[in-house]
Formats: C-alpha cells, structure tokens, sequence
C-alpha cells in the first residue's frame, strides 16, 4: 500500500477536491492518495452489453442484517422454480426460504424481533411498469404469501429512476439506476406513499386524517438514522412545472419518525446538466409521422444519494444535475402508458452537501471525479464516497454493474481538518458498508476481494471472497455479511476475518417430461412463454427448432426463464442464437436481454433501437426493463420496408408496419412445406388493426394496405400472433382487414362527445 500526501495544487486533476464551509469562506483541502494494491491489468467488470457468460442460480442481489443481528435476509436472482429469498441465523443457519414473484429482489429487510419483514422486487407482478414491494408479518410473506402483502410501487415512482450516461446514445446509456422502494429503521418499513409496517408485522395506513404522514410523493433516494428516528428524503425535481408530473421544489428534506412530522428541508443547488443526444434526429423516416422527439426536455436536479449518522444529527446528500425526457401526450393515437419522463443523468461531478440536525448546511463542494457517488458517514464530522452501482438483473450476466468505469477510488473526507483520503483500489469498487460510528469500512471489489480499511486509513486486512459481494453491517459494526455475485454468502468479523462462509442451495428445475409438443403438428415451432403464475408475461414465446440451435419470436417472462431454458433442453436446443422481435412492449421485449447475455443476437427494425435503448422503460406497460442494443439492425424505416436475413439457417421475410408500436414487424418463413406469419400484436379477433394502433385512422390505414398488397398476395398458410396461434392464417388476416376497413368507414364521434 502506497501513502503519499500532496497539497490540492500539486495533486492530479481526478483526485483534487476543495470544500466550502458556510461561513468559513475556501480552503485547500489536503487529499492523502493511498493506493491499496497496484490496477489490474485487466478489470473484471463487463461491458453492459457483454454476453457470453449468464446469472449464477443464486446470486445474491440484496443483503440485510436485523438490527438486533439476529436474522440476515438474502434477496438472490433465482427464477421461479427456486426460492430467491432466504433467512439465516448469525450462524448462518438457513431460517426460512420461499420464492416471491415476481423476479429479482433489490431490496430484502426483517425487523427486529423476526416477525415483520419487506422485499422489493425490480420488476412488475401485474400489468404495470412499476416494481412490486412484499410487507407484512413474516407469517404472511414467508408461511402463506398472502397476495394483499404485495403493493405496486406508487406511480410517481418514475421520479425515483435515473438513466446516468454519456456519449454516443446507442453505446453510452446502458445504466438504469432504481431508487429505494421502502426505507427501514430497526423496528419499522415505510413504504411511500401510505404505508407503516410495525415490528409485529401490521401496517398502519399513513393518512391526512389521522395526522400520521409522511411524504406522500416517491423520493428518488431514502435512508434512516440507524436509532430510527429520522428519515431523510433525497427528491428528484424539475426546473418547471410539468403537467401530469410532481414538483419536488427541495434537494432534501428530513421528517421525524413517531410521531411523524417534517422537520427541514433544503432546495438544490446543482447547476445546469450537460445537454442530451437526440435519438430522433437519426430517424427522420419515421419522425413525421411517430412523436419520437420528447415534447419537452425539461433540466432539474437530484439527490442521487443520501445518507444521515446514527442519531440523524448529520445528514449528507450527493447532488447532480438531470434532464428529464418528457412525454405528456399520447405516444400513438389513444396510448398513453404511466410513465411520462425519463430521467437522463448527463456525466458530471456531483455536489457534496452536509447539514447539522437542524438543517444548517456545513459543506458545500463539487466531488473530485466525475460520475454518480454513495454517501455514508464513518462518525460526526467524516463521510465516504463511493462509485454508485446500478442492479443490471442479467445484463452481461452481471446482478450489479458500476455506473461509472472504472469506478475504483472511494473518498473519506473529513469535515472538521479540511483532509481527505483517495482510497484507489486495484478494479472497481462493487459495494461498500461503515462499521457503526467510529469508521472503518469494508469495501468489495471487482477483483474478488473484501477490504477492511480503518478510520485512520491503514488496510487492516484483505479477504478473498471469490467475486464482487453487496454488503450488509449489523448495528454494532461487529460483523459484516458479504453475498456475491456466484451465490456465496459470508460473515466477517470486524477485524476482517472470515468467521463462516457457505454456498446458497440450488434447486434445479425439474425435467420437462415428455418434450413440449409442436404447436402444429409438423411445424418445428415450439412454444417456449406461457410459464405458469406470470400474469404480468402474457406474451408468446414462440421457439423455432433448427437442429441443435434455436431461433425465438419474442421474449417475453423473466422470472420463468429457468422453465424456458429447460423447455429447450428437453428439445435439444442447445443455444438461442436469435431474438427476433416483433415489437419493443415489455411482454414481448422484456426478457430478451437475459437470452442476449448467454449470447443471442437481437434481431429489430433499426427504429427499435430507439425504443430498446433510449426510450426503455417508458413505453411500456410491462415491467421496468433494462436498455439492451439491437445486434442485427434490419434496414426498415417507412412503413412497408421489408428485407431478408438469415437466422440459423432459416431464412425469414420482415415487412415494416408500425402503428401499434414504433417499430412493430412481421416476420415471414416457410417451414414443413408451410408459409408462416409471426405478426406480433398486429390484431386479433376481438382487436382489429385500428384498436392495436390505439385508434390512430391514418396509421392503421397504412398498415392494412401493406397487409392487403404485400402480406395477403404471399398467402400464409399459419399465424402466429404474439398471443396465440391462427392455424387458418390466410383467412385470419384476410378477416382482419374486411374488419378494420368496416371500423375506418365509421366516423369518429364529435369531438368532446363521451
């Protein structure tokens, strides 16, 4: 370990830092760097869009320790054959375990005592975008999973998500950043915007009437004093008022806990955002026609992190500039999902703020380096600050990924000498957890290693842990418990010793006996969706058989895709190598990553690059997906664009008609002598093309020419829609065209008629 201490002038520009203390005008502020191990040579961190190598079956995405030490909670990213969140003893016993749908714990919490608990699940168990959050008494959750436990999160939870980039928009904003969907204190969850769960296990509805709120708005970051008596709320707000969109005027605000009352609160102070790419402008085919462009782009600021000490007398925030993407109109016709904005956190340097308990500000200084930063305090008057990760679920195979590369300094700063520590470790930094008041840290790396660091800034030990861990310390900073990324939990002492260390159980899905039959007979198309109990995935995941290999028409679930994988054993394909899609809505879209990360090639008009990169989440109603790139962009701008590509040796027809999304295709092939159509949600029997193009006359107009002059001539003999099969295709589509032309020949109702 290196230790060099150099005054600001003298020190590089990375880790230069100044503070103003309010009142005390500037001082040089002396920056020790320590370098804790010589770079890697090579960093162990994927590229967001890296494939080759998938998800262990319980990697661990979330760790919590009661605040008495008695129960540690696992959240893992096991699928739905398996459960995905555990309890263990401090001995690392295993309590309790169960599987709660619908997919990919960010957040697990067991209070003290062991009878009450929460989880927040990153994904939709409905149809909705927004996540899922379990609370309840143990009994509930764990013995019988009562389903009025589960409450999505609340809508303006859009303005607790943030996109953090740079560059280029097709390689650079892969991050999708989720704030806290509950806060806990030792004996209590909140859960925004009306919910309290008790130490029992019973939650108390939190209303104007009964004079016990909290805010009843979604912050983008939340974090408890460790004694629970105050909460700090870090918001994210905008620099105008937005119809449809909350205005968060305050940075921070700080609000007691029983009884429950604001306490201070302070507004932001971050300067103006670096400006966005424009997408649309690189699409100027479709955007005459399709509202690709926001309707505003509107600048803010945010408080990307937020932290208080033990007894909420400090409280810390990390503050940046944002650009929120609007869409406060319709995207097509009549479709208007739930989500309006995204929120693009442009690359900078973050604010550092620190307040006393009454809402004096102390500190008021940019952050040495570019990029998003944690904040946590080691004692009174010293904080930390290190690399924000963003929960990837899947991507690159990764549970947990740096926003930022490469990610690997972490900050002590103290706030009474004006002194800091640049801690520069070896690979980027994948968590880190304070040990109680007095200070140290315990760090996990990408290398695989845990490092202990003290107060004074001394390496007190290394640990090798196999993989990059989220950390979890008890109340008392005795212990840590440390899960990673290949299934493995640990506990290690404060002196950053190994007290135990074990494997988290794997539950293999079971065979699929006998093999899933054709869905025609003589057609090698198997369906590989429809897993039981996902409501939210209703899409079809149609698996078209080429020896060895595979070839999937859309990608719907995520937490069943284990059962998917084992369809496809049982059929002997051995590899996915393409994902075709026929539109970007996340029940047909949603889980194509995961197939990418073991090394599939996303197919799409080269318009869905639009909506997979750039515009995921938003329009969407199904579940918050992260942004993926489309590998094989097919040469389709205008609706009626078709062109060839071969996928596995199959070979297929794709023909542009979007309406009912932006880049909705069909896609043809002749297979067992058969011509066959997969049209996606182009229409049904009870939705005729003008419904799916969410009434849009001149747009669903244009689609049915296409279909009549160049789908009908080439008279498909079977259709596969994105929900179902039409063994007599040619008379399905030649129906749902006589069907649309009857419902354009009907004209609209007068304007403001009901």
């Amino acid at each position: 370990m290196n230790d060099k201490t150099f005054p600001l002038p003298r020190l590089p520009a990375v880790l230069a830092m100044a503070l103003l203390f309010v009142g005390c005008g500037f001082a040089d502020l002396v920056v020790r760097q320590v370098e804790i191990a010589p770079r890697a040579r090579e960093s162990r961190v994927p590229a967001s869009t890296a494939q080759g190598r998938f998800l262990a079956p319980q990697a661990v995405s979330a760790v919590d320790v009661s605040a008495d030490g008695k129960i540690i909670t696992v959240g893992t990213m096991a699928f739905s054959h398996d459960a995905n969140v555990w309890q263990f003893a401090p001995d690392g016993t295993v309590i309790a375990k169960r599987h709660f749908p619908p997919w990919a714990p960010m957040q697990a919490a067991t209070l003290a005592g062991g009878r009450a608990m929460a989880v927040g699940m990153a994904y939709s168990r409905v149809t909705s975008p927004d996540p899922t959050v379990w609370m309840g008494s143990r009994e509930d959750l764990f013995i019988t999973l009562k389903d009025e436990r589960a409450e999505a999160d609340s809508s303006d939870g859009q303005m607790a998500r943030l996109r953090p980039g740079a560059g280029d928009w097709r390689t650079g904003w892969f991050a999708s950043h989720l704030g806290e969907l509950f806060v806990r204190g030792p004996d209590w969850v909140f859960k925004p915007p009306g919910w309290l769960l008790d130490s029992e296990g019973h939650r108390h509805p939190l209303t104007y009437d009964r004079k016990n709120q909290l805010p009843t708005n979604r912050a983008m970051r939340m974090a408890a004093s460790a004694n629970g008596k105050r909460i700090a709320f870090g918001w994210l707000g905008l620099s105008q008022n937005v119809p449809n969109l909350p205005t968060h005027a305050d940075a921070v605000s700080v609000w007691q806990v029983n009884p429950n009352q604001k306490l201070w609160s302070a507004p932001p102070t971050a300067g103006p955002p670096p400006p966005l790419p424009n997408p649309a402008a690189d699409f100027p085919e479709m955007g005459t026609d399709f509202r690709l462009a926001a309707d505003a782009l509107v600048p803010g600021h945010v408080a990307a992190s937020v932290a208080l000490n033990r007894d909420g007398s400090r409280v810390a925030v990390v503050e940046y500039g944002v650009q929120c993407w609007v869409r406060n109109k319709p995207a097509i016709g009549k479709w208007d999902p739930p989500i309006h904005a995204l929120n693009f956190l442009p690359a900078q340097r973050g604010r550092l703020r620190v307040f006393d308990g009454e809402g004096k500000e102390l500190v008021r200084e940019s952050l040495p380096q570019v990029g998003m930063f944690e904040v946590g305090f080691g004692g009174t008057n010293e904080v930390w600050c290190w690399p924000t990760a963003w929960f990837a679920r899947g991507m690159a195979g990764a549970v947990w990924l740096p926003v930022d590369r490469p990610a690997s300094t972490l900050y002590r700063i103290e706030l009474g000498s004006r002194e800091a520590t640049a801690f520069a470790f070896p690979d980027a930094i994948a968590d880190c957890a304070l040990l109680s008041a007095d200070g140290p840290a315990m760090v996990s790396c990408w290398d695989g290693r845990i490092y202990l660091l003290e107060k004074t800034g001394t390496l007190a030990a290394t640990l090798d842990a196999g993989g990059p861990a989220r950390l979890a310390a008890n109340d008392d900073g005795a212990f840590v418990v440390a899960g990673t990324a290949d299934g493995h939990l640990l506990r290690v002492k404060r002196s950053g010793k190994e007290d135990w260390r074990s494997v988290i159980p794997v539950t293999e899905p079971s065979p699929v006996t006998p093999p899933p039959a054709e869905v025609v007979a003589g057609l090698p198309i198997f369906q590989g969706g429809r897993i039981p109990g996902e409501h939210a995935y209703v899409g079809d995941i149609w698996v078209i058989k080429a020896g060895n290999k595979g070839v999937i028409v859309d990608a719907g679930g995520t937490s069943g895709f284990s059962l998917t994988q084992a369809r496809l054993r049982a059929l002997g394909i051995e590899q996915v190598t393409h994902v075709l899609h026929t539109h970007s809505h996340g029940d047909h879209a949603g889980g194509a990553y995961l197939f990418r990360a073991m090394g599939a090639q996303i197919v799409a008009p080269k318009p869905a690059a639009l909506t997979l990169t750039w515009l995921m989440p938003m329009l969407t109603d199904y579940g918050i997906y992260p942004p993926r790139p489309v590998d094989m962009p097919l040469p389709l701008a205008r609706v009626g664009d078709e062109t060839d590509f071969e996928a596995s040796g199959v070979k297929f027809h794709a023909l542009f008609v979007p309406g009912h999304s932006f880049d909705l295709t069909v896609y043809t092939t002749e297979l067992g002598g058969k011509r066959i159509a997969f049209t996606g949600d182009l229409g049904f029997e009870n939705q005729d093309i003008l419904h799916r193009c969410w009434g849009d006359a001149d747009k669903a107009r244009e689609v049915v020419q296409v279909i009549r002059n160049k789908l009908l001539p080439w008279r498909p003999d079977i259709v596969f829609t994105g929900h179902g099969v039409r063994p007599e295709g040619g008379a399905f589509l030649a129906q749902l065209v006589r069907q649309t032309e009857q419902s354009l020949s009907v004209p609209p109702p007068p304007a403001g008629a009901k």
